[in-house]
């Protein structure tokens, strides 16, 4: 076995190291100076020490064959729901300060998804959804609640098939939840959606990233509307922050706390700002939207934020006091991807892929092209189909599993990951399956700044039930399957290791 392909020792204190074992997702505890020799290789082990190391991997070494042929021969319909995203309109209020959309319109969508699309829409789900595989809905923009009476439609829609072949829908929406049209409350409330709310942090941080196009803030009208909906649904909705992190003041905890402090949100989707800039320089160019593309011209590289001086540390610095927030008054339910690949850990699961992109998951969009990522949309070159031919060009680039990656197949992180964004290898690279770098490091972070916190954290955050993740809308809708790892001998010694998960 080999240190960093097929374990990862991540030293998290003067006294202890987490031990992250690839192919089972077995995490443990070892003294730092065992760690430290496992580091250098399995042959450096004491003599106890590796008798201990060969009880822990019992399984473990099929294990990772295991994963490898389960990745090959995994049906696209498994680890996930069936998921379309469908693009409603171009139009959007808010001029967000780095848009990948070009303010709603991808360069190419120029007006509102029509009626006449719904019915291609569930034509789609029952040509290519499996029997029985639950169906879910991102309604997605431009901003969605400007097209209200498609999305209302399409719910109403839902809810007659469901009653008459008991398919279960699920129904997300990405909003910035600056309108609220007539009937909204009791379409959420209905269908208990699960409604995300593009705000970054406090007014401040909010008014500075997400101004609305005419130039006012849009913080006070947002959480106005927060409070309405919640009053309104109650318990019926689940409220996610999904928040694009841009600044290095306030910091990330900051920002954090005072969204969190409202009490008004069940999850967080924490993203970093990804920034154009001259090759070279640090000095991000500034974005004028709808003027003109925010594909990769020539002289210039995207930099992601959270890989800056001084944001790694924030980002570190808040995974260790990550665990707090989880109060009992306080309905926070966690931040969605670090939830998941503590979920990965403890309960023994490994990622078909990073997304669902072009498995079970299609953008619909008003001009009738369907395309597997809803970030390529106006790029006809991605496009895989329309909607009243459905799917008309295989796209085995989206299906490549990660270990047939040169580079990600022997990454110890790749049964958490799954392989990397193949839109933003794209934007890096001209190919979705080039590595965008800064991608990588960022995932690579975050998987190590996680499983050191599930390391160092107590025994009731690592029960704590994760059962809903499998309903929100993660990664887009990273595929996740167990391992099957085996169960250790209760009798084994596997001392000085501990086994955490």
């Amino acid at each position: 076995m080999r240190h960093g392909t097929d374990y990862r020792v991540l030293p998290f204190s003067d006294d202890l190291s987490a031990v992250l074992i690839t192919g089972s997702h077995r995490l443990l505890l070892a003294p730092a100076d065992t760690a430290e020799r496992l580091a250098s290789g399995v042959d450096h082990l004491r003599l106890d020490e590796r008798r201990a190391w060969e009880r822990l991997q019992a399984g473990a070494a099929t294990g990772r064959e295991a994963n490898r042929i389960r990745l090959r021969e995994s049906a696209l319909s498994d680890g996930a729901d069936f998921a379309v995203n469908v693009n409603l309109t171009n139009v959007c209020n808010l001029a967000c300060t780095y848009c990948f959309a070009e303010g709603g319109d991808y360069g190419r969508i120029t007006e509102a998804m029509g009626e006449h699309s719904i019915a291609w829409i569930f034509d789609f789900i029952h040509r290519y959804a499996a029997p029985g595989q639950r169906v879910r809905f991102e309604f997605f923009g431009g901003e969605p609640l400007a097209n209200f009476t498609v999305i209302r439609k399409i719910c109403e829609r839902a809810r007659d098939l469901a009653g008459r072949s008991g398919t279960e829908f699920v129904h997300r929406i990405s909003t910035n939840l600056t309108l609220m049209p007539q009937g909204v409350e009791e379409l959420f409330r209905d269908h208990r959606f699960i409604v995300s709310v593009s705000i970054d942090g406090g007014r401040d941080v909010q008014d500075a990233n997400r101004p609305s196009k005419n130039g006012k803030g849009s913080y006070d009208r947002i959480i106005r509307n927060l409070f309405r909906l919640r009053e309104a649904c109650g318990d019926d909705v689940t409220l996610v922050a999904r928040m694009t992190i841009a600044t290095a003041q306030p910091s990330l905890t900051e920002s954090v706390l005072d969204l969190w402090g409202l009490d008004l949100f069940d999850y967080f989707q924490i993203y970093p700002g990804v920034y154009p800039v001259e090759q070279g320089t640090t000095v991000p160019i500034a974005l004028t939207l709808g003027d003109r593309k925010l594909s990769e011209p020539k002289g210039i590289q995207y930099i992601n934020h959270f890989l800056q001086p001084g944001i790694v540390e924030q980002f570190k610095d808040f995974l260790v006091h990550y665990p707090r927030l989880f109060a009992p008054d306080n309905r926070f339910k966690g931040v969605l991807e670090y939830e998941r690949a503590v979920q990965m850990v403890t309960e023994g699961a490994a990622a078909l892929a990073f997304c669902s992109g072009g498995r079970t998951y299609y953008t619909h969009s008003p001009d009738g092209s369907v395309s597997p990522c809803h970030r390529l949309v106006g790029d006809q070159g991605f496009d895989v189909g329309t909607g009243a031919e459905g799917l008309t060009r295989d796209h085995p680039e989206w299906r490549r599993t990660v270990d047939e990656h040169r580079v990600c197949g022997s990454c110890w992180a790749r049964y958490l990951c799954g392989g990397g964004c193949r839109q933003e290898n794209h934007v890096a690279s001209g190919d979705v399956n080039v590595l965008n770098t800064e991608s990588c490091q960022y995932q690579l972070m975050l998987a190590e700044e996680v499983v050191k916190m599930l390391a160092r954290s107590a025994a009731d955050y690592r029960e704590r039930s994760r059962a809903r993740y499998d309903d929100l809308f993660v990664s887009c809708g990273r595929p996740v399957v167990p391992n099957d790892r085996p169960d250790l001998d209760a009798d084994a010694d596997v001392r000085p290791f501990q086994v955490l998960c």
